[in-house]
């Protein structure tokens, strides 16, 4: 039995790559408005910004969002850490130029 398989206008698959870009909604979502499926969305961004193009690496907002808060909470960790080794050298220099 044969599959009936949608054909998509290639205006339209430009279309769908650039409001899934420009907006802030997430990937699965905008395939979900639009009707389609994920990875044909998938595909269609990987064809028109190119496999190795600096683009194809461009996240959607939810992923950068969630990338820079682990990122902010990794230097977050690291400032408290630094802030108390400088602490405990400040107190180790009060000792010692005491004596």
């Amino acid at each position: 039995m044969a599959r009936n398989r949608k054909k998509y206008s290639e205006d339209f698959k430009k279309e769908a790559v650039n409001l899934l870009l420009s907006s802030d909604r997430g990937m699965n979502e905008v395939a979900t408005d639009l009707g389609i499926g994920l990875y044909n969305l998938v595909r269609w961004k990987k064809q028109y910004l190119g496999h190795n193009s600096q683009e194809t690496e461009m996240e959607d907002p939810a992923q950068k969002m969630r990338r820079l808060e682990k990122e902010n909470a990794r230097l977050e960790k690291e400032n408290a850490l630094l802030r108390q080794e400088r602490d405990i050298l400040k107190k180790a220099m009060g000792i010692v130029s005491k004596q």
